[in-house]
């Protein structure tokens, strides 16, 4: 497979949050030089012992994920009312979401996850800056499309 075309603009993520968007809803207007980005996954923890052998095991760690949203957003907006609807009720809403990127042919699903952090006001800078939307998920996993 010969890929030339690697654009993230035709990407689709789809989150759903079963207690709140039990339908989900589609992610749109990304920033256009940092759509989104899946953090470096530490699967590993190691230590030395005093005579000096390395010891490794396997652990699990939740996989960061981050969208950046331009402030006109709708999925801003539906992302402020998740939020605030978490802060009423003071718990955390599970969520999970799938990400298409044709360019490589690839799908990646995302499970059993949180909405970790979110920017409530977009930074103002001489124009309303993207706001960062932070989630920790259980596992990814990539599938060929």
């Amino acid at each position: 497979m010969s890929l030339i075309d690697i654009t993230s603009a035709n990407s689709k993520l789809h989150i759903v949050v079963p207690q709140y968007y039990p339908a989900g809803f589609e992610v749109d207007d990304y920033a256009a030089d940092d759509m989104f980005e899946a953090g470096a996954l530490q699967n590993k923890e190691d230590m030395m012992s005093a005579d000096g052998k390395y010891h490794a095991g396997f652990v699990f760690n939740p996989s960061e994920f981050t969208i950046n949203l331009m402030p006109s957003s709708s999925a801003g907006f539906l992302i402020d009312d998740w939020y605030a609807a978490e802060r009423a009720v003071i718990a955390a809403f599970g969520c999970n979401a799938t990400l298409i990127i044709p360019g490589l042919q690839s799908k990646y699903t995302f499970t059993n996850g949180v909405l970790f952090s979110w920017t409530l006001v977009p930074p103002g800078k001489r124009i309303l800056q993207p706001r960062p939307a932070v989630f920790h998920f259980e596992t990814c996993v990539r599938s060929p499309m």
